[in-house]
């Protein structure tokens, strides 16, 4: 990191170092997000892995948060990975072509509007972009200075890329794709280290693969279930094909193109082809999705500091496409920092309907909760989605907070007696569940809302009812 340090121009440093405690900032004051409190809840029961995803973000949340669940410490390790993230591709720009492409990349990735931003909420993405870009820091490494071992720390956090998310398997048909396009590379597989690398691999996903034996493989399930072909449709194309860019930044999107046009006309730059390489595989499934379900827009993340490190490189000593170049950096770091400090505003921020206030009003519901709870005296709390289950864990880490619905989505023993203790049972104004399926003598109490203006997406029914059987599931 000294040595980053010391390679920046004052100017560079001031604003990476700047956009950095405004996440800090970010991190501490914006609420979490439904799937922030719904991984914070993984992190009280460590285990393998989760019905949804790979342990890795549980894993992160759990370590950090050992003393205290504030929101910063839920996020520091996420906002953390994007400095480890920053050094690694500052270094491998710097060993496989320049300081000055090194110093692009490093801006470039500031500029990158999923990642700059992204970083900042606990999610499995930064570990699964954190581990792909320490893959391909170790291929930059080995790619330069021809040491097999560098395949060993490539099999290591391929390996543990898996533990974060599945989209990094992707990474190992990347390597595939690598040796299919460039002939110098195909050499590695004469010798034993790729080999020895793929041994490495499966013993650093295997924590994650014996534990979905044990539950009947369920996290594949969930998430390979995805690959069930659909209707054909086109309506997804022009979502995906606009966002991903938008989502990159347009500017640096340009560059992207650019670097792929340079190696398809020469065809005899080892770095380019690496740079075009890794991301194939992962990009050919998802064109291929498209055409059957939407493609959410973090999805191809892990792919995007290779890209941006792509696009540093098209750009180096090029007077093509000056103004594009210009505008990259300005562009992708301003609209961070309005979205970053938007959410920094935290409570005192305008309140937003839908999806855009998802972080808002929680501790004002769940203090609407907790004094229903006591007025009626339920002994516990029931939810019918994860968004609330979690919410409301986070805020009221004190009462006990039971998921009735998707019950595979938890994998730890609920409290004994539930069957003998009234139920304050809270469901999102949104969802129709059959509550007579699970629960007698129930008795609407009204509604609470998160925001100050009603909606669908911010308001909850509260009921109380007896439970009738500790292993039933609402619908």
């Amino acid at each position: 990191m000294s040595n980053l340090i010391a390679r920046l121009k004052s100017p560079l440093a001031l604003i990476i170092g700047g956009l950095m405690v405004l996440r800090l900032i970010t991190a501490a004051r914006a609420g979490l997000v439904p799937d922030e409190s719904y991984y914070w809840l993984w992190a009280q029961h460590p285990a393998a892995g989760y019905y949804d995803h790979p342990p890795m973000v549980a894993w992160w949340i759990a370590a950090f948060t050992a003393i205290s669940d504030a929101a910063l410490l839920v996020r520091l390790p996420f906002v953390l990975s994007f400095a480890a993230l920053s050094w690694l591709m500052f270094d491998a720009a710097r060993v496989m072509f320049n300081d000055a492409v090194a110093r692009r990349t490093l801006l470039w990735l500031n500029a990158c509007l999923l990642l700059s931003v992204g970083s900042v909420i606990a999610t499995p993405d930064p570990p699964s972009v954190l581990m792909w870009a320490c893959g391909l820091w170790a291929l930059a490494r080995l790619q330069t200075s021809g040491r097999g071992i560098w395949w060993l720390a490539f099999g290591l956090f391929a390996g543990l890329g898996v533990e974060a998310k599945y989209t990094n398997l992707f990474l190992g048909l990347g390597v595939l794709a690598w040796f299919a396009l460039d002939k110098p590379a195909r050499r590695w597989l004469l010798t034993p280290w790729p080999w020895l690398g793929a041994v490495i691999a499966g013993a650093a996903m295997a924590p994650n693969l014996i534990w979905n034996a044990q539950h009947d493989w369920l996290t594949f399930a969930k998430q390979f279930g995805r690959i069930e072909a659909g209707h054909f449709t086109v309506k997804y194309l022009i979502e995906f094909l606009v966002s991903q860019p938008l989502l990159l930044n347009p500017f640096i999107a340009v560059f992207v193109g650019l670097g792929v046009a340079t190696w398809i006309r020469t065809r005899n730059d080892s770095r380019l082809a690496l740079l075009v390489a890794l991301p194939l595989p992962l990009l050919a499934y998802m064109l291929i999705h498209v055409f059957h379900d939407r493609i959410q827009g973090n999805w191809p993340a892990p792919i995007y500091p290779g890209l941006v490190l792509l696009a540093a490189a098209a750009a180096d000593g090029t007077e093509k496409l000056r103004k594009a170049r210009a505008w990259a950096a300005p562009f992708g770091i301003g609209i961070s920092v309005i979205v970053l400090a938007y959410l920094a505003l935290g409570p005192l921020g305008p309140q937003l309907p839908g999806a855009a206030g998802l972080s808002q009003g929680w501790d004002t519901v769940s203090n609407a909760v907790a004094a229903r709870q006591a007025e009626t005296g339920a002994g516990w709390i029931a939810t019918t989605d994860y968004n609330t289950q979690g919410e409301l864990s986070y805020h009221l880490p004190e009462h006990p907070v039971i998921g009735m619905a998707e019950r595979d989505r938890y994998q730890w023993p609920a409290p004994a007696n539930l069957t003998r203790r009234r139920a304050l049972i809270v469901t999102a104004a949104g969802d129709t569940p059959d509550l007579t399926r699970c629960f007698s003598d129930l008795k609407d109490l009204g509604t609470v809302s998160r925001l100050k203006k009603p909606g669908r997406k911010s308001d909850f029914q509260l009921h109380t009812g007896l439970l009738k059987s500790s292993e039933c599931e609402t619908d």
